[in-house]
Order: structure tokens, then C-alpha cells, then sequence
């Protein structure tokens, strides 16, 4: 079989269709097997349940207890995240996030490490099946097959990933999901309000300020600098002052160091995941000129008359294309973009076009199963 038939496979929604239950309950499965095998906090295969979630579970549980100035000590906080985690002893995470983080895990902190990452487990796979069923509605008559759309959802592997890593990504999905359904309304400022809940990964707003700025949305630019004062002002109440001094010094090591406080390379998908392959000196002006290019034919097409969600799903597209942090579960974003822009296309009634779109769809899972940047050479580096 020649390498175009390949590419052109499957050859059916049917097909399409089976190939996602059969994926969804194999990723599931395994799943199952990493949560719930194994002694202690490590699965069967070995690795740390949660993975990430060890993370926030240790910032959620230093805000409990007030203590700020080791939250964005790197030492101290490791020492902490052992005393709570002993199995974590070799997981390093460098403090990164800022306050909300803290906040927002502060009150399941107090629970077990198991009992934590249950709870927030669940929340993120029912706020995931909110997100995807609230946003099919919109688009149902034009993507009338549910059962390919969830069977896909549940097999798309960014999010069980995210869901396997216990990442908080679906916060940012459901930022760009509220500040869509409020975009649909005309409602601006709760727009922006919704988007200022990208602050918790700030790296995701890159894309939406040029756009705002660019096209003048300066009620969305005030409802987002709303949500940001109110986010800032529930940590003054509940953690002080002090931790925004804490955060604001440990800001220049993460811009120092960034490239090297990604400890998977090889997960990476962005435009910087490609450039980082080129020396520094080479590679950083590239994805800036790059990264300019996406933002520049972004800030056109919001200024566009297309529809709102395919404006607004290449704003997320270009969130993670510019993005210099992006890995796999972080593509979770996607589950949007991939449902508005599908319909779009549906509705053009262009076959040949809107099979090609729903074959580069089938082969963006294939490509986010496996660690595809292994293959051209990203290699974990210390920081």
C-alpha cells in the first residue's frame, strides 16, 4: 500500500468510528491499571500516580498552612513535597505556577494524596464532558454523529494525559470555553473575565492580548484585568502580600531557565518544541520570527467576519503554537478548535476540503499517542 492511501485512512466516519471506542478503552484501561495498581503512590509500571498533581498538591497544602516563603523556595519546597509524598523523592518540580495554583488546591490539601487526586481527577473528566457536550450542542446539526464526537473525545490522548498527569489544562479549556459562549451573547467583559482565568498558565494568554490589543476590544481587555484583580485579591486575603513578592522574584529564573525547566522535551508540541533543536543563538530568533508570523495572521483573522468560534479557535491554535511551554496534555485546548472549526467546515459543504481537515483531525491523534518529538531528537535536560 502506498504511503497516500495510508494517509488517506480511514476511509469512513464508520471507520473512524470504531478505530476511537477501540483507543478510548485501550488508553482507559491502562488508565485503570496506573491508578489503581501497584503499592503506595507508584503504579505497577512504576510511575509516580498523579505524576504532576504531587506538585500542586504540595503547593495546596503549604497556602493551607501559610507557609508562603517556601512555596517559591525550590530546596524547601522539594523537602516539603517528599515529607508529604516520600515516593516523590525523584520528581523535581521547579516552582513555576503562581499563587492560584496554591489557592485553588488549598482545600483538597487537606485529604490524602490518593484521596486528592481522586477528587481532582473527577472534577477535570466531568468539567472535560461539560465542555465537550455544551460545545457539540452548539454544533450538533452540523456534527449530528455523537456517538463519533465523545467516542473521540474520550479517546483524544492529550486529555488522558491530562487526566493521567493530573494537570491543571482543563482550567484553561474552560476559560476559552466560558469566554466563548460569552462572545456568542456580545458580552465582552464577562468574555474577558473568563479569559483572565488564563493568568493560572499565563503562557496561554500570549496570543489573546495580541488580539485584543490589536483589534481594540478594550471591554474585553477590562473584564480580564477585572478577573485578574479578583483572582489577586482573593490571595491577598487568603495568603498576604508576601507571596506575591515571593512569586515576582523567582519570575527571572523561570524566563532565565525555561528551556531546561521542561523535564520531557520529547513531549513538547509547539513551535518552540522545534526550535529548541537549533543552537540558542539561532533557535530563539526563530520561533520569535515565527511566533510573530502566527500572531500577525491571527490578529487577522479576528478581525475577520468569520464566525465567532473559528475566530476564536485560531486564537487557541495560536496559543499553542506560540507557546514556549506546551506538553502533550496541554493539547487537551484542542477539544474547541478541532469541534468549531469541524463544523465550519461542514458547513461549507466542500467535500474534498472538509474530508482533508477531518483526516489531518484523525492523524493529530495518531501524532499526540506517541512521543513523536523523540523522533526528531528532544532529549530530557537538567535544570
Amino acid at each position: 500500500m502506498r504511503i497516500v492511501d495510508r494517509l488517506r485512512w480511514p476511509r469512513s466516519a464508520g471507520q473512524a468510528k470504531g478505530h476511537a471506542i477501540v483507543l478510548a478503552v485501550i488508553l482507559w484501561l491502562i488508565a485503570a491499571v496506573v491508578g489503581f495498581t501497584g503499592t503506595g503512590h507508584r503504579s505497577i509500571a512504576g510511575p509516580l500516580k498523579g505524576a504532576d498533581f504531587v506538585h500542586f498538591y504540595t503547593l495546596g497544602h503549604l497556602a493551607s498552612t501559610r507557609q508562603i516563603e517556601t512555596m517559591y523556595d525550590p530546596a524547601r519546597l522539594y523537602r516539603t513535597q517528599v515529607d508529604l509524598v516520600p515516593a516523590s523523592a525523584g520528581e523535581i518540580y521547579p516552582p513555576v505556577y503562581p499563587p492560584q495554583a496554591a489557592v485553588i488546591f488549598s482545600p483538597i490539601a487537606r485529604l490524602s494524596y490518593q484521596q486528592a487526586l481522586l477528587i481532582w481527577n473527577l472534577l477535570t473528566i466531568a468539567g472535560y464532558v461539560l465542555i465537550v457536550w455544551s460545545t457539540w450542542k452548539a454544533v450538533a446539526q452540523l456534527l449530528p454523529d455523537r456517538t463519533l464526537v465523545f467516542a473521540a473525545a474520550a479517546a483524544f490522548p492529550p486529555f488522558w494525559s491530562l487526566v493521567l498527569h493530573g494537570q491543571v489544562t482543563v482550567i484553561v479549556l474552560a476559560a476559552f470555553w466560558a469566554g466563548w459562549r460569552a462572545l456568542e451573547r456580545r458580552q465582552r467583559w464577562l468574555a474577558g473575565a473568563a479569559f483572565g482565568l488564563l493568568a493560572v498558565k499565563p503562557q496561554f494568554g500570549i496570543a489573546l492580548a495580541v488580539v485584543v490589543l490589536a483589534g481594540g476590544q478594550w471591554s474585553m481587555l477590562a473584564g480580564a484585568l477585572a478577573s485578574v484583580t479578583a483572582q489577586a485579591a482573593a490571595i491577598w486575603l487568603f495568603l498576604g502580600s508576601d507571596v506575591f513578592t515571593a512569586y515576582a522574584d523567582s519570575v527571572p529564573m523561570i524566563l532565565t531557565h525555561a528551556d531546561q525547566l521542561i523535564a520531557k522535551p520529547f513531549t513538547s508540541h509547539s513551535l518552540r518544541a522545534l526550535t529548541r533543536l537549533a543552537p540558542n543563538w539561532i533557535g530563539l530568533p526563530i520561533w520569535i520570527l515565527s511566533s510573530a508570523a502566527v500572531l500577525w495572521y491571527t490578529a487577522r483573522v479576528w478581525k475577520s467576519h468569520s464566525p465567532v468560534r473559528v475566530r476564536l479557535g485560531v486564537v487557541v491554535l495560536a496559543s499553542i503554537l506560540v507557546n514556549p511551554h506546551v506538553i502533550v496534555y496541554d493539547l487537551t485546548v484542542l477539544a474547541l478548535p478541532l469541534l468549531w472549526i469541524g463544523s465550519y467546515m461542514q458547513a461549507l459543504a466542500d467535500g474534498e476540503t472538509t474530508r482533508r481537515y477531518w483526516m489531518a483531525v484523525y492523524w493529530l491523534f495518531a501524532l499526540t499517542f506517541i512521543p513523536t518529538a523523540a523522533a526528531i531528537g528532544c532529549k530530557p535536560r537538567s535544570w
